[in-house]
């Protein structure tokens, strides 16, 4: 569900740049809230459905919480279980823990891992948790040097060098304290998070990747599933209780909360509630935005992301070794692309453009009817429709040159080379003094960039760049490309450019860190006659990338300017209060466990149990389930863990609550603030749930906490662990055992 790859997440928060509304006047369990507003929920309404405890013991700002054991690991969130800083999340969450520290000897990400004690707890590398310290509206101090009479880039400027100052004032680094400072609401609103930063991390226990990933990607999205998406962690800190990195003589981190889990089971209509730190909703979007992502950049990065893939899986072909490192960029990958496509098809069947098009028609006749309501929103629509028309005349070109800029490492040291030569042709007093320092850097990463290299998927990608460059219509060719193949057609354009992208991936001048480092110190003249084709394109591209990257920061200073003028009219319209879109931040959520009906003469019953495990086992990746828990299932060996009727073990269920990518490992309480579950995905029909909500089929699907039990004990081996639980409702064996 989540996408753990940083440069591609850095890429999609770059590239999704664009957003719109609906009210809290929410339909059915909709809503993502921070943790400062549950007093504005209604309480009677949570406490009918289940709810038993006060909400201070969800959030409270003076004490101890349910906030303080939900935290963010790496791409996704995790929870703490005990006062020795356990810590549970997703499988694939810490997938690329286990790949970072797997080789053909030792494939974990494939078979799993197991500490018997501490000591063999496993360092996950570069992994850290964040905890939420404080949360705090700034938006008064944000806003303080903010004018109506300032352009959009003025303004825009104003805010950053604010939020730097804030964010400078309130962090610790000293104590592992960071600072940011969010826009909610398209920045009516500001917020200053606080994060305590712990740097070492490790994997305790992790099931097989036949469980923990079971069904693979032709189940991702689906139900019903099967799927035992779990891992448990270990959270450490220096012997002084301070962040540390990874030490032996580190202690476990002592949380402030941790969670109790309930043994005791759910049932279709309970009361079920979240928290974690969702990704990005875009559901305040204009409907602009919403046909652009509709009909251009989705489809486009769908069409990539196959090509990614194929390159990928071909670069692996007959290297085992290349094979693990590359399984979780792959599954990143295909993750991310079902998800747009699925989204495409949500939001062309859900006609959620034709709607969003009806409410600013509505709007535009509120304002209107108004002299006041006109002086104050009347630009707000059409200047919005003309930021769009511009962009328009430049995408997806500037996207693509964007993405053929940067087919792997090797390209941004190729591009950094070129603008290091241009720089030293300029007049002194003109050159960039930054410059030197990041070719300083660049050079100093170069062997480790090499390292890395993986020639095949540079050649086959930049292929297909280059096909989807040749497809561009008239008016937004590039120009660089076609002055090398414009005057080709057909098959004959198809294989120049297939031996254009083997002559880059084939440079001797690439070939080891000495030729590429000495690629530094050569003027703009010497570069142009060697007549590398990586440096050639580098070369070309980097002035088209700063004109792209110029129209980027212009069209989003426009938009910040105009949408919280739109939100405000809206809000005013409708007398309503709008909860933010998600960004990364904790969040509340809470609805019902419940099925649905995804389509004519078929109904999703919300529980699944082993016996379906058992069902799909086909012997065969991804549905082949290891032998140990079909000898389980065969010899009803269940523990404690079983369905009431002794029969089963119960796997995965549904809920209404709302979640998006980033809630992966966010736990799922009952009512009274207990473990049930483990949130890893949401459903295929569900999906374009960033863009709109929609109560009849979107759902979240959860690990049974049961199952996760079970797994660690009965099949993993781990069953120690449950020694440090608070588990309640347990049945006699399993205290008696504890």
């Amino acid at each position: 569900m989540t996408s753990n790859r940083r440069r591609a997440a850095a890429l999609f928060a770059s590239l999704f740049l664009l957003i719109s509304f609906i009210p809290v006047s929410v339909l059915g369990d909709e809503g993502m809230f921070l943790p400062d507003t549950l007093n504005d929920l209604p309480i009677k309404k949570l406490q009918q459905m289940g709810l038993k405890i006060p909400l201070t013991d969800i959030y409270n700002p003076n004490g101890p919480s349910i906030k303080d054991a939900v935290v963010i690991v790496d791409g996704g969130t995790g929870e703490f279980l005990s006062s020795e800083g356990l810590l549970l999340t997703n499988h694939h969450v810490a997938f690329d823990a286990l790949v970072s520290a797997s080789d053909p000897t030792k494939d974990y990400a494939t078979n799993g891992y197991l500490a018997k004690n501490r000591g063999e707890e496993l360092p996950a590398k570069e992994y850290t948790v964040q905890i939420t310290q404080d949360l705090k509206n700034v938006t008064s101090e944000v806003l303080s040097g903010v004018t109506d009479t300032m352009s959009a880039q003025a303004r825009s400027a104003a805010i950053g060098a604010k939020i730097r100052s804030i964010q400078t004032a309130n962090a610790k680094p000293d104590d592992g304290i960071t600072a940011q400072v969010q826009p909610l609401n398209e920045g009516l609103s500001y917020y200053l998070f606080t994060y305590l930063t712990l740097r070492d991390v490790r994997i305790v226990y992790a099931p097989p990747k036949n469980i923990g990933f079971f069904g693979g990607d032709p189940d991702n999205f689906e139900w019903p599933r099967h799927d035992g998406d779990f891992t448990f962690m270990r959270v450490y800190v220096g012997a002084d209780g301070k962040p540390a990195e990874y030490s032996a003589g580190n202690v476990p981190y002592k949380p402030k909360k941790f969670l109790s889990i309930s043994m005791g089971g759910i049932k279709e209509n309970d009361f079920v509630m979240v928290m974690g730190y969702p990704g990005a909703t875009k559901r305040y979007r204009e409907s602009y935005s919403i046909a652009y992502n509709q009909d251009v950049f989705m489809p486009l990065f769908a069409n990539l992301f196959h090509a990614q893939i194929d390159a990928l899986q071909e670069e692996g072909k007959g290297n085992r070794d290349l094979q693990i490192k590359l399984q979780s960029r792959i599954f990143d990958i295909a993750n991310t692309l079902k998800d747009f496509e699925g989204s495409v098809i949500a939001l062309r069947r859900e006609g959620v453009v034709d709607q969003k098009r009806k409410d600013e028609a509505e709007f535009t006749r509120w304002v209107n009817a108004n002299p006041d309501r006109q002086k104050k929103y009347g630009d707000v629509l059409p200047a919005l429709q003309k930021a769009y028309e511009e962009l328009a005349k430049t995408q997806p070109r500037d996207t693509l040159v964007a993405q053929i800029a940067g087919v792997d490492d090797t390209f941004d040291v190729a591009g950094v080379i070129a603008a290091v030569a241009a720089d030293k042709e300029k007049p002194q007093p003109q050159r960039n003094a930054n410059l030197a320092l990041v070719a300083m850097q660049v050079r100093a990463a170069v062997p480790g960039v090499l390292a890395e290299r993986m020639p095949g998927f540079e050649r086959r990608v930049l292929a297909s760049l280059l096909r989807e460059a040749a497809e561009l219509p008239a008016g937004q060719k590039i120009e660089t490309i076609e002055k090398r193949f414009g005057s080709l057609t057909g098959d004959a354009r198809v294989r120049a450019e297939e031996e254009f992208a083997r002559s880059i991936a084939e440079s001797k001048n690439s070939s080891s860190p000495q030729a590429m480092n000495a690629l530094f110190d050569m003027s703009a003249a010497q570069l142009r006659d060697l007549h590398d084709p990586l440096i050639d394109l580098a070369s070309d591209l980097n002035g088209l990338s700063s004109d792209a990257d110029a129209r980027t920061r212009t069209f989003n200073a426009i938009v910040a300017r105009w949408r919280p003028l739109l939100l405000s009219g809206m809000t005013e319209m409708r007398a309503n209060k709008p909860y933010p879109d998600a960004n990364r931040t904790l969040r509340f959520t809470y609805g019902e466990v419940k099925g649905y009906v995804p389509h004519d003469a078929a109904l999703y019953q919300p529980f699944t149990n082993l016996s379906g495990v058992i069902e799909k086992d086909t012997g065969r990746e991804p549905f082949d389930a290891p032998e140990k828990l079909k000898q389980l299932y065969r010899a009803r060996d269940f523990g404690p863990y079983a369905t009431p009727d002794g029969q089963n073990v119960p796997v995965d269920f549904l809920s209404t609550t709302d979640i998006i990518g980033g809630n992966s490992g966010s736990p799922i309480m009952n009512g009274r603030g207990e473990q049930v579950g483990i949130i890893f995905d949401g459903n295929y029909e569900g999906l374009g749930n960033d863009f709109f909500y929609n109560d009849a089929k979107d759902r979240a699907i959860s690990v049974d906490i049961r199952y996760v039990l079970f797994i660690a004990d009965k099949f993993g081996g781990a069953g120690y662990l449950l020694k440090e639980l608070d588990i309640k409702n347990a049945p006699a064996s399993l205290r008696r055992a504890a």
